[in-house]
């Protein structure tokens, strides 16, 4: 159908991520065909206290993709910039008062 994804690749793999709205139809004949492998993964799940637990011993370093940090004071200037996309920006982050 018009505007349902084309599968080319044999063995190609397809990860969804994330959670729409929208329907998505795909051709499952052609999918089988060429061995595709469609996974969907609802981000996120089961994986917050995991992450908080890397992140807190250590394991993970996240500091090199922080490319900004704004005060608290400036948090509305922080989403407005962040709602434009920088290009040069990874990720931004806001620290909170202790």
């Amino acid at each position: 159908p018009d505007g349902a994804p084309v599968i080319e690749a044999v063995q190609a793999g397809l990860e969804d991520a994330g959670i729409t709205d929208n329907s998505v139809d795909y051709d499952a004949g052609a999918a089988m065909v060429r061995e595709a492998r469609i996974e969907n993964i609802f981000r996120y799940a089961h994986v917050f206290p995991r992450c908080v637990a890397m992140l807190s011993s250590g394991m993970i370093d996240v500091k090199p993709l922080i490319t900004r940090t704004f005060e608290f004071k400036d948090s509305v200037q922080a989403f407005e910039i962040a709602a434009s996309s920088p290009p040069a920006d990874v990720k931004m982050q806001i620290e909170l008062p202790q």
